[in-house]
């Protein structure tokens, strides 16, 4: 602005522009720490724009209404660099802004976990659990788990994560988190294939146990014997809760013919017929 212009504007009308500046850059300044919960928080960008604004709103009230007077002169790129007036003033106001800018000394991190590889299908339920100088785990909401207030040294660092979600296997990762604390993670889970063990006991009609005969499941895909106790065991590749036709032979006899609810919670009694 020309010196003819300056002397247009009173230091009282400065003032008035300089405090409405001033009142804006407050509001947007918290505005900005609402929604980023913190000022260590701000983005980079955010962070500049602020303090370019309140770089101009100091220049204007010094050189405005109070009509101070500045002047730097300095090398710069084998040349000497000459400020004067309003431009000394805003150039130091960003160098030190930017000298001593917040740095934030926690961060947050959201996990996003799949059920698959190529992202069809979100994670709900089960825990997230990640090891760096304590172990500590959050619940995968529709795909989602965040960890809030990590220590800003883990930026850039590698950490174990382990899910344990029923379904799938339990496998420890290494991860590196992103150094800007922003960037979501992805996980990628490896479904476990449906597994089941089947335990149970086979009896005669007086409740006493029969050893030795042999168990036949699914039209026989599956079979196994029962031992000396009558006890017998089987892992099958099936649901909890499959019903599967089960047949009973001792000798070449079947003394057994029925359909079954198999689970591995509830153990099978299975009382053999009459010769």
């Amino acid at each position: 602005m020309s010196a003819e212009a300056n002397k247009a504007v009173s230091p009282l009308s400065w003032v008035i522009i300089t405090g409405l500046g001033f009142v804006l850059f407050v509001a947007a300044a918290v505005i900005l720490m609402i929604f980023s919960n913190k000022a260590a928080n701000l983005s980079p960008q955010v962070y500049f724009f602020l303090l370019v604004f309140v770089a101009l709103i100091a220049s204007g009230f010094l050189f405005g209404a109070l009509k101070a007077h500045a002047k730097y002169s300095g090398k710069l790129y084998n040349g000497t660099l000459a400020l004067g007036g309003p431009a000394v003033i805003f150039c130091l106001i960003i160098y030190f802004g930017l000298k001593l800018s917040p740095v934030a000394d926690s961060f947050d991190i959201k996990f996003i976990v799949f059920g698959d590889e190529s992202k069809n299908e979100l994670v709900n339920g089960g825990l997230l659990k990640i090891l760096f100088n304590k172990p500590d785990s959050a619940r995968i909401e529709n795909g989602i788990v965040t960890f809030n207030e990590l220590p800003a040294n883990l930026l850039g660092k590698s950490i174990t994560v382990t899910p344990a979600v029923p379904g799938y296997y339990r496998q420890s990762q290494q991860v590196t988190i992103p150094v800007d604390g922003r960037t979501s993670i992805e996980l990628h889970l490896k479904k476990q294939a449906d597994s089941l063990i089947v335990n149970g006991l086979v009896v005669d009609m007086q409740g006493q146990p029969v050893p030795g005969v042999l168990i036949v499941l699914a039209n026989g895909l599956y079979k196994t014997n029962a031992d000396e106790l009558g006890n017998f065991s089987l892992i099958l590749p099936i649901k909890d809760g499959t019903e599967l036709p089960v047949r009973i032979y001792r000798g070449k006899k079947l003394r057994f013919n029925s359909t079954q609810i198999l689970s591995s919670k509830v153990p099978l009694t299975l009382q053999l017929n009459k010769l």
